[in-house]
């Protein structure tokens, strides 16, 4: 594991500290999910390409990462959405679940070690709900079962807010059945129609906040080492996760509390009441995924993003020469598989708090350099030169692996000394060449391999039907003297 000391802004403390966690190279990690009930917007794809980023650094820093992401699949939107539509509530929630994959693996957004849904875990709500009754911290307000903030003498700790600030500045419910406006609901009794579970306060299901202390609770225990989510949910989920959960086990819920800035649209937050709301399926109908992470990136994860076509037009120039550098080293053949070591500077930037403007700013040093270099070596190759390219390419591969950011170069190189290596285990190849249906990353080397071999064995009308084979799915071949460029059209 690596010795380099990592630094990141508590909330809960307000100021920047260095990450310890509890458990030496073991990382418990839970972030905050969507309510499954539509598609993802902007602000979700910032929120967890930022925590992708974090959880990135981590591995390559050798820590193991245990990291969970909720799903909410049962609230009032949920159901609101599915009476809209006329739908089954689960079968929606299911539809949006798939939906929330598709639109982060575009994203290369990571998988977590667990997704647990929130009706996956209704007894472990009620057990804990029956133990704040048991101590005093929960109550019945009508038919509901609601926190008394007021038993909870830290509560507004994580918002730095008092109880009378949070009840002037922020929305609350000021129910008549409750001691005080900011009490939070714990079970909510059901309506007629709508879902329900029996428990030992009746037929209901539980409040929002609940949720996630029950799962992180029962996989994680306390205290864990970090609970992130976006900067809108300090509170008031936050701040009622951590006095439910401390006021169920009497011990402190989580050591690092992470958040993230908002999304802006010409100044102002991004939101439906406004009409400058943002999927993330209407950005990708315009620009890369690629382009879109790599533009959440240019601003530090705690600062507001501001979308604009201007930002998105730089961050596809950034694109392109992030993708030009590759392929340009990729058709000389100087990307190896070998993994790069990680400049200093670079790493340096993302222990400090992940400053992925900075991390950007060394990337993008290390590119104009390495292409001054391939200007140098096309002008006089040397096998100097190949080294100090093959080198930092090698480099530059393993920042954009860190940052998340993903590129199939569409020229490569093959060289014949790579490909001679498979001659000895191409005999039954060409039994087998009927069954290639397609050139993919996964057979081109092969298939490269076997046309070598059938040249060597100077059967050229196979190796000619391998050529035909590449250029009907798309690729060129051009023979060069130490090996075989393949161009994507």
């Amino acid at each position: 594991m690596s010795d380099n000391k990592i630094y990141l802004y508590n909330t809960l403390t307000k100021r920047k500290e260095e990450f310890v966690p509890i458990q030496d190279g073991k990382i418990k990690m839970y972030v905050c999910g969507v309510t499954v009930y539509d598609y993802c917007h902007l602000g979700h794809g910032r929120s967890y390409v930022v925590w992708d980023v974090w959880k990135r650094f981590f591995l390559s820093q050798g820590y193991e990462v245990f990291h969970i992401q909720n799903f909410t699949d049962i609230d009032d939107k949920i159901i609101k959405r599915a009476k809209e539509e006329g739908a089954d509530w689960k079968e929606l929630t299911s539809r949006f679940i798939d939906a929330y994959f598709e639109d982060m693996d575009k994203l290369n957004v990571l998988r977590a070690t667990l997704y647990p849904k929130a009706t996956e875990y209704i007894d472990e709500m009620i057990n804990i709900i029956l133990v704040l009754m048991e101590k005093g911290y929960a109550y019945k307000a009508g038919d509901d079962i609601v926190f008394s903030i007021k038993k909870f003498k830290d509560y507004g700790k994580l918002s730095g807010k008092t109880i009378d600030d949070l009840i002037e500045n922020y929305r609350v419910d000021s129910s008549p059945y409750k001691e005080n406006p900011l009490d939070f609901v714990l079970w909510k009794a059901s309506k007629p129609n709508e879902p329900f579970w029996d428990s030992p306060f009746g037929k209901g299901r539980p409040g929002w906040h609940i949720e996630c202390s029950a799962m992180s609770l029962k996989h994680f225990g306390s205290p864990f080492d970090i609970h992130a989510g976006g900067q809108d949910l300090i509170f008031p989920h936050h701040e009622n996760e951590i006095a439910q959960s401390e006021g169920y086990t009497g011990k402190k819920f989580v050591n690092y509390w992470l958040h993230n800035g908002f999304v802006t649209i010409s100044g102002e937050k991004m939101s439906k009441s406004l009409g400058n709301f943002k999927t993330l399926r209407d950005i990708y109908q315009q620009y890369d995924p690629m382009v879109l992470r790599l533009f959440i990136l240019s601003s530090h994860y705690r600062s507001p993003v501001v979308f604009s076509p201007e930002n998105l037009a730089s961050a596809n120039e950034a694109w392109d020469k992030i993708k030009n550098v590759i392929d340009v080293c990729s058709s000389f053949g100087f990307i190896r598989r070998k993994k790069g070591v990680v400049p200093n500077n670079f790493v340096a930037a993302l222990c400090d708090d992940l400053n992925t403007p900075l991390a950007l700013s060394c990337l993008f040093e290390k590119i104009r350099y390495t292409n001054s270099v391939v200007s140098e070596y096309e002008k006089s190759p040397t096998f100097e030169l190949e080294g100090i390219i093959s080198d930092n390419i090698s480099e530059i591969l393993s920042m954009i692996e860190i940052l998340g950011l993903q590129y199939n170069p569409v020229v490569l190189f093959y060289s014949r000394e790579e490909l001679s290596k498979e001659f000895e285990i191409l005999s039954s190849y060409k039994e087998n060449f009927k069954l290639f249906e397609e050139v993919n990353d996964e057979n081109i080397f092969k298939l490269l391999s076997l046309r070598e071999f059938f040249k060597k064995k100077k059967l050229y009308e196979d190796a000619d039907k391998i050529r035909e084979f590449f250029n009907k799915s798309g690729f060129l071949l051009e023979d060069l003297p130490r090996g075989i460029r393949v161009k994507k059209r």
